[in-house]
């Protein structure tokens, strides 16, 4: 089977090279497409506020709004997923230094600041810039009063931001709050957060890349909808390409069928054939996107060549194999050796008509005594199709009385006889047809089959 699907491939090997070629020039494009989205994301997160560390999460309101620092019942199994340490007032001071950021901490039931009121934390950006060390002093200007503070701490930045922190009981509203959650279990403890700050930023180990990525999505969505297009058009592209290469084949096709192969050997078939240009492809292209990632970080560029986004961009091309092979398979099953082999239309899909769709009142009279119709459908009085059966013949329970080929030969409908019996009423225009099981019915026809007797 690997040998006859090698000889399909190798009588056109001029189109298979082709698809080669295209899928190769792709799975390129989309890794250095992605290699490039994942250098812009790093950059951004790297400008962005840095991450929370250990198992912090922090809840972050809007500076107008305050939310409450008792969270809502926790109704799921096993113990509460979050601990709150803290929550703060985040505003803007007038100082000795210009206005600056602060967070005011009303409460710090798990969080020791270690400072008085009279005492503030700085960050390190911030004392890096004023040269500002510890001890130094650092004046205050709320309401018209002035209030010095001494430098106590300086923070990294990670739990306040680039704020000042300041310890005042008096505050009396938060829109910060901090919160411990314990290992392994912080998608349980963002979800019972929500709960309570349905409309709060979260931050946690992690957040940051993910609002980074967020962002670059957004920046780049008519990249990330070119790409979806380029999957597309290979969709397309290969389906198109095995589409004609299953009518170039259908008599080799017809011949092995009639030999004997199974369905699920001709598919097999198929497959081997197929599967071949998007593999080698797929090879090709992660060599050349290799091959010029390294000749553009040689040139300067910062970017990182990452497994993941190979595998990403090669995976992301197998849906429209998939698709190109299932469609020609389908083909292949359904197909009869005459249909190959005379080149017919193969359908795809088979709808058997048994029963009467709906209720006619005007056969009332017919179905009292046990007459089964079926109803062909009908164009303007004609049937587009084929009767195999006239009044009067004898036909069996499930015997094809009638055939209509739909949407250019995809779809076959076949008319069965709903019962065994003899075809008693047959209305051209309406395109109705009883069957009785009595060869004695009351209701004569114009002519029978010698099986069902003569009136």
């Amino acid at each position: 089977m690997i040998q006859l699907a090698w000889r399909f491939f190798a009588k056109s090997w001029r189109i298979q090279v082709a698809i080669t070629c295209l899928f190769a020039v792709s799975v390129a494009l989309l890794i250095i497409y992605g290699t490039y989205l994942q250098r812009e994301v790093t950059l951004l997160e790297v400008r962005m506020e840095g991450e929370l560390q250990d198992n912090f999460i922090r809840v972050e309101l809007n500076t107008s709004q305050s939310g409450p620092s008792k969270l809502r019942r926790y109704r799921g199994p096993g113990p509460v997923p979050v601990q709150y340490l803290g929550s703060w007032q985040t505003g803007v001071v007038n100082t000795s230094h210009g206005r600056l950021p602060v967070a005011m901490v009303t409460q710090d039931e798990g969080l020791n600041l270690g400072i008085t009121s009279a005492e503030v934390l700085i960050p390190q950006t911030l004392a890096t810039l004023h040269n500002l060390a510890l001890g130094d002093k650092l004046m205050i200007i709320t309401a018209g009063e002035h209030a010095q503070f001494t430098i106590a701490q300086v923070h990294d930045g990670t739990l306040y931001g680039q704020r000042l922190v300041v310890w005042d009981k008096n505050v009396a509203v938060s829109n910060v709050f901090l919160f411990r959650h314990e290992s392994n279990a912080l998608s349980a403890a963002v979800a019972y957060l929500r709960r309570t700050y349905a409309e709060g930023v979260f931050a946690y180990s992690g957040s940051t890349r993910s609002a980074a990525q967020e962002v670059i999505d957004a920046v780049y969505s008519p990249g990330i909808r070119a790409r979806l297009g380029v999957i597309l058009f290979i969709s397309l592209a290969f389906l198109t390409v095995t589409l004609f290469s299953f009518l170039a084949k259908r008599r080799a096709l017809a011949i092995v069928k009639s030999l004997g192969l199974r369905t699920w050997e001709m598919v097999a078939l198929l497959s081997y054939e197929a599967v071949l240009p998007p593999l080698l492809g797929s090879l090709l292209g992660c060599g050349l996107a290799l091959v010029t990632l390294r000749w553009m970080i040689s040139a300067g560029q910062q970017f990182i060549i990452d497994g993941a986004v190979f595998a990403n961009a090669a995976l992301s091309i197998w849906p429209a194999v998939a698709i190109g092979i299932a469609i020609p398979a389908r083909f292949t099953q359904v197909a009869t050796v005459n249909q190959l082999l005379f080149e017919r239309p193969v359908p795809i899909q088979t709808v058997i008509v048994k029963e009467l769709g709906k209720r006619i009142s005007a056969l009332d009279v017919y179905t009292s005594q046990g007459i089964e119709f079926i109803h062909l459908q009908m164009e303007y009085g004609y049937f587009n199709g084929s009767v195999f059966r006239r009044l009067g013949d004898y036909v069996k329970q499930g015997e094809v009385i009638a055939v209509e080929e739909r949407w250019w030969g995809l779809q076959v409908v076949e008319y069965h006889a709903p019962i065994t019996g003899c075809i008693t009423y047959f209305q051209d225009e309406l395109g109705l047809v009883g069957v009785s099981p009595d060869s004695n019915s009351k209701l004569p026809p114009l002519q029978f089959d010698a099986r069902c007797g003569n009136t």
